[in-house]
């Protein structure tokens, strides 16, 4: 209805009246004030969540803030869930045109906060040191036996400046445990007993080295994660969780050579800082992956996983967590409090449902591991060239895959305020206009849910060729002897980096 306004003026002397009629409306009714669906007060996990704002006044329009600002004044449009990576105020109101601005929403938000999950969050995101300390030859290692660069100070500053804040350096330790050319056997082809083995020392020059790369890392700025490699993976060797060397003699043995390995590795950094990590072992599993198989040849061997093979092994993974926990603590020194990463089986995410959290003697300072290269055949071999459900619906391991996959560690681990890496990922190059795209949109997409989960992500780089055009394994992101970038590595780092650091949802990534 319109308004009819009447009145005497007087102007110049004379008195008028006047009557005027307003044509538009006056708004007398007021917005529904806008509506949250996590209560005020709500301490979120570390790494914060989201929240949905409505409002019962239908298309109305909700403006936000999230420094406890004025929302009227200064709010930002909602359109979709909105992110709390911080303790905030949040404030909030709904607009509609023809009704009065809502009173305004008001909530806080809380993020949990503790010395081990401000330490997570502190590494942002991570870069492996891969094919160096890890490469071997029937379990002696070589710095450069899979890739020809020595490392320097100058590369870990380069990983530094692009932003990456931990380095892994995994390392196989093998045959350089005391020279013995037995470390490079199985536990039952061994003649080792328990007291030779606990008698060796680890070569001298071998963790001098490793300790001088610590140190680079550290130096730079970024933390160190040491672990060992190699020397599990797939059982060939020493760390086995195959059947025949899950009791006896044979477990024996294994368990002498992981203590003995710890103990002397823990003793060598005991007074370094809280920046150095230690991560027991990588990637453990019996040649089958953590499937079952009636028959498949390892180097050899014909190996065998039945379903109670898969119960024993979880329990076994289980039981060397404890015993690296147990065996660091009791280095003494800094290892005393040292963050420590603990893995499952394979490291396989869906795994984690069988890892038991070691009983520690320091209060909050493990860590959960697993690797991701799901599929394999887009990340690793190349042999897919796109990925996603846009462009290869019946594929595997599509974008809700990865989702569900995630959210499964999330809600075991992060919900709980367990901090989790992933210590491994990554997409190889690709040598199509397509193949390239979509790598980018992987890479974007993989490392935002996670960080969006609370992980903290480490690209496997292996120092793959520089110049190399696409193909299996292409993970490398730098030409070591340079410093300069491998092929299309810029752009990935691009992709990385702003997923890690950047505010926006999942959705906003655009599939190619």
């Amino acid at each position: 209805m319109a308004a009819k306004l009447q009145g005497m003026f007087l102007f110049f002397g004379i008195l008028l009246a006047v009557s005027c009629v307003n044509e538009e409306e006056i708004p007398t009714e007021y917005a529904a004030k806008p509506t949250v669906n996590v209560p005020n007060g709500c301490e979120f996990p570390y790494f914060g969540g989201t929240v949905t704002l409505g409002s019962a006044t239908a298309q109305a329009s909700i403006y936000y803030t999230l420094d406890g600002s004025d929302p009227v004044q200064y709010g930002s449009l909602v359109t979709g869930p909105v992110r709390i990576t911080q303790n905030v105020v949040l404030k909030a109101v709904a607009k509609k045109a023809k009704l009065l601005d809502s009173d305004v929403l008001e909530v806080s938000y809380t993020l949990f906060s503790s010395g081990l999950t401000e330490y997570a969050r502190s590494m942002k995101i991570g870069w492996n040191l891969g094919n160096t300390f890890d490469g071997h030859n029937g379990m002696m290692p070589r710095e450069t036996q899979w890739q020809g660069v020595v490392t320097t100070q100058e590369l870990m500053d380069r990983v530094a400046q692009l932003g990456f804040g931990a380095v892994r350096i995994p390392v196989t330790w093998g045959r350089k445990l005391g020279n013995a050319s037995e470390l490079g056997l199985r536990p039952s082809q061994m003649a080792l007993t328990v007291e030779q083995i606990e008698a060796l020392v680890i070569d001298a020059a071998w963790l001098d080295r490793v300790q001088e790369v610590v140190d680079y890392v550290l130096e730079a700025g970024m933390k160190a994660m040491l672990n060992i490699h190699h020397d599990g993976a797939d059982s060939r060797y020493w760390l086995s969780v195959r059947g025949v060397d899950l009791t006896g003699t044979n477990k024996d043995r294994v368990d002498a050579i992981f203590r003995t390995l710890w103990t002397q590795i823990a003793e060598r950094f005991k007074n370094y800082g809280e920046d150095l990590i230690f991560e027991g072992f990588n990637e453990l599993h019996d040649g089958n992956w953590g499937y079952t198989n009636p028959g498949a040849n390892h180097a050899g061997v014909i190996v065998t996983t039945t379903a109670q093979d898969l119960i024993n092994q979880y329990a076994r993974v289980n039981e060397l967590n404890q015993i690296f926990v147990n065996t660091v603590r009791a280095t003494g020194g800094n290892n005393a409090e040292r963050y420590l990463v603990v893995s499952g089986l394979v490291t396989r995410p869906s795994l984690l449902r069988h890892l038991e959290m070691p009983a520690d003697s320091a209060e909050d300072k493990l860590i959960v591991n697993f690797h991701y290269y799901d599929p394999y055949d887009f990340s690793g071999s190349a042999a897919q060239s796109v990925w996603g459900s846009r462009a290869h619906s019946s594929g595997w391991a599509n974008e809700a895959y990865v989702r569900n996959t995630f959210n499964d560690v999330r809600n075991r681990f992060a919900n709980n305020n367990i901090p989790v890496i992933i210590g491994e990922y990554g997409a190889v190059r690709q040598n199509s206009t397509a193949g390239k795209a979509h790598r980018l949109y992987y890479v974007e997409y993989v490392t935002k849910h996670a960080v969006d989960c609370g992980f903290i992500p480490f690209w496997w780089d292996n120092g793959s060729r520089p110049d190399q055009t696409g193909g299996g394994e292409q993970f490398g992101l730098f030409n070591r002897d340079t410093l300069e970038f491998s092929n299309d590595a810029e752009d990935i780092v691009k992709a990385l980096m702003r997923a890690v650091n950047e505010d926006y949802l999942l959705s906003d990534i655009v599939a190619p």
